[in-house]
């Protein structure tokens, strides 16, 4: 008896293990909407917008195409607290190295978390109807995968939430305009060089500050 409960352990913790994908890359498409007659004019040009994320363990990367006047690459690397924002804007490079201890720092309050019992799948995977509040009183709905393990430290699109899995499923709202995200595609490889800390030719440097005062990031 004591055999079989010690093997029975061992199967529930090799499962745990495998179920947990801490490696991969996932695609998610953009859809947008806005109350703002002057944003909605601009909703066309955003048309075909994608982004993606590759994630392993202490380091994650997302890559945005916003229509066809911009792109915007984050690295980030929570073990070294360093990171990289690349932009491009209308032919125009920058590059912002960031320091993501300053992240914990000027967070505000905890958000507060609250997982539902709603649930569905997205790219095969079960994901988890979570509704996030901050302490401003707005809401933010996220379909966690919690089968899909990585750290979103420094990644703004998620919020920098703290929520057990990855989002594979989102909306965020900028500047009266309404952005959702949802994931069409999952791959478990990943190239490591794609966690590059190193700024490419072409990209002029720019500071943190410059880039809060150029209304950089999203």
């Amino acid at each position: 008896m004591k055999h079989l409960l010690l093997s029975i352990l061992f199967l529930a913790v090799v499962g745990t293990s495998i179920a947990q994908q801490k490696t991969g890359q996932i695609s998610y498409s953009m859809d947008f909407a806005s109350d703002n007659p002057d944003m909605a004019m601009a909703l066309p040009m955003m048309q075909g917008s994608t982004m993606e994320m590759y994630f392993m363990p202490n380091k994650s990367k997302i890559d945005m195409t916003m229509g066809t006047f911009m792109k915007m690459n984050t690295v980030a690397d929570t073990k070294a607290n360093k990171g990289l924002m690349l932009m491009e804007i209308m032919g125009n490079k920058t590059a912002t190295e960031l320091d993501l201890s300053k992240t914990d720092k000027e967070e505000k309050a905890e958000p507060t978390i609250e997982v539902t019992t709603e649930t569905k799948e997205i790219v095969g995977y079960k994901c988890t109807k979570t509704i996030v509040r901050d302490a401003d009183g707005n809401e933010a709905i996220m379909w966690i995968a919690s089968d899909l393990q990585a750290s979103l430290k420094g990644q703004q699109q998620f919020g920098n939430s703290k929520v057990n899995g990855v989002p594979l499923e989102f909306s965020t709202v900028n500047n009266g305009m309404t952005i959702h995200f949802i994931a069409t595609k999952f791959s478990k490889k990943v190239d490591k060089k794609a966690f590059s800390l190193k700024i490419p030719e072409g990209y002029t440097t720019v500071t943190e500050d410059d880039l809060k005062n150029m209304g950089g990031g999203m």
